[in-house]
């Protein structure tokens, strides 16, 4: 149940990216994809990464029974982030033109900004339910929110694409995400009354907001730099390259990621869980329990991501024709480098896996924020280059490999070592995958 939710939306999106291929073209796909991502990043933001510490909250209420302590953090989260969705929403809708400017050079897609304000509000709602749902180990929930929200865009999509074209696109999208959140609150109105109502007073504290927003900071912070840096350079790379090249981008990185969140959900959703049991009940042995268990996971995930990112990229035109059309065979290069990058950033999370158990986020923080200053370094070197629609795809696959090196060399400073065979592992399979690439996008 817990990885149907990303089963379902890795589906949706496949179904959704296949019919706007074929109505919108690589020009158009590359014009909705900076869209949707800037709904994105302004989503994050004002969802202000209260997931996270409401989660632990809700579960510490709920362990001890103590609603009225659920309660409070339930509506302070609520008020938090309702405040910040209502300005940068506003926001966007005041200043679209010029946020059109800045992500594809001119003001005319103003009016696509707006309705993404939608999906900016979505987005916020929808990470602190997620927050709500983990706080009380439901599965069901994040289900309702995939398979309702999920259904809901793809007929959209459907029906408003051939008609209204873009506007269409980016509502329908948009829609996914409160479609979703309310599905799951009417499904689970049961399970959650209890922690809504009646409504504290006051609604939220000074000391309660502190309390939220500093565990959500480190958090908050990562993710908008991590987005934040990507949406950037993306904006460059449309001007310098055009926004069908953007598109074949899109295609090219989506379906790089979408292959790597099946690691991710596993490492997150399972394996980060046994690894916090494992640190907090270790005492002095703690560094090499975590060692060990890392070691563990090692070689299987390791040889299985890279089996499966090395075969997506021998089999990325007709993955690309199926799930695009072949108007996208082109993203084959721009493909090859996203999954060596994506190969790289698998191996990271699987060596930080126990960065928050054992130093919290004065470990986990600088680590997580390697990433976009050496894909912004690296895109400046290869656009220096003249690598043209090549830069962000390469640069993509170095800072991948930049942040696993020095990722992993802060952990095994804390005592995460790798065994000899596990390095050799790590090398063969990384060397492999750089080679393939340099070989298929040369």
């Amino acid at each position: 149940m817990g990885a149907g939710a990303t089963v379902a939306n890795a589906l949706g999106a496949a179904i959704r990216n296949k019919w706007l291929a074929h109505h919108l073209e690589a020009s158009g796909l590359g014009v909705l994809a900076q869209v949707l991502s800037c709904q994105s990043w302004l989503g994050t933001a004002a969802g202000l990464g209260l997931g996270f510490p409401l989660a632990r909250a809700v579960g510490a209420a709920s362990a001890s029974e103590d609603r009225t302590a659920a309660r409070r953090t339930v509506w302070a989260a609520l008020v938090l982030f309702a405040a910040a969705t209502t300005a940068l929403v506003t926001a966007g809708l005041l200043f679209a033109a010029p946020i059109s400017t800045a992500l594809l050079g001119s003001p005319a897609y103003a009016g696509l900004v707006r309705i993404s304000m939608i999906g900016v509000a979505g987005i916020a709602l929808q990470q602190n339910l997620v927050g709500l749902f983990a706080g009380r180990s439901d599965l069901r929930g994040p289900l309702v929110v995939a398979l309702a929200g999920g259904g809901v865009a793809t007929a959209a999509v459907f029906l408003l694409v051939p008609r209204f074209g873009l506007r269409g696109g980016v509502l329908a999208v948009a829609i996914l995400f409160p479609v979703g959140c309310a599905a799951a609150l009417y499904a689970r109105r049961r399970e959650y009354a209890p922690l809504a109502l009646p409504p504290p007073r006051p609604l939220v504290t000074g000391t309660g907001a502190r309390e939220l927003l500093t565990i959500a900071a480190a958090g908050l912070v990562a993710s908008l730099l991590d987005q934040g840096v990507f949406l950037a350079l993306r904006a460059h790379y449309v001007r310098a390259n055009g926004v069908a090249a953007n598109g074949l981008l899109q295609a090219a990185v989506a379906l790089a990621q979408q292959m790597g969140a099946l690691f991710y959900a596993y490492l997150a959703s399972y394996a980060f869980g046994k690894m916090s049991g494992i640190v907090a009940t270790g005492g002095e042995d703690r560094v090499e329990r975590a060692r060990a268990y890392t070691r563990k996971h090692w070689t299987p995930i390791l040889l299985t991501s890279g089996a499966a990112l090395g075969f997506a990229m021998i089999a990325a035109v007709p993955l690309l024709r199926l799930l695009y059309s072949h108007r996208f065979d082109a993203a084959r290069p721009l493909m090859a480098w996203a999954l060596a990058g994506e190969f790289a950033r698998v191996a990271l999370q699987l060596w930080i896996l126990s960065s928050l158990p054992l130093g919290g986020a004065r470990l986990w923080f600088p680590i997580s924020v390697v990433f976009p200053p050496a894909l912004v370094a690296s895109y400046a070197w290869f656009t220096h280059e003249g690598m043209g629609v090549l830069t962000l795809p390469r640069a993509y696959a170095a800072a991948g490999l930049v942040s696993a090196l020095v990722g992993g060399a802060v952990m095994w400073r804390r005592g995460i070592t790798l065994g000899p065979k596990h390095a050799a592992v790590f090398a063969g399979a990384l060397l492999a995958l750089f080679l393939l690439a340099g070989w298929i996008g040369r």
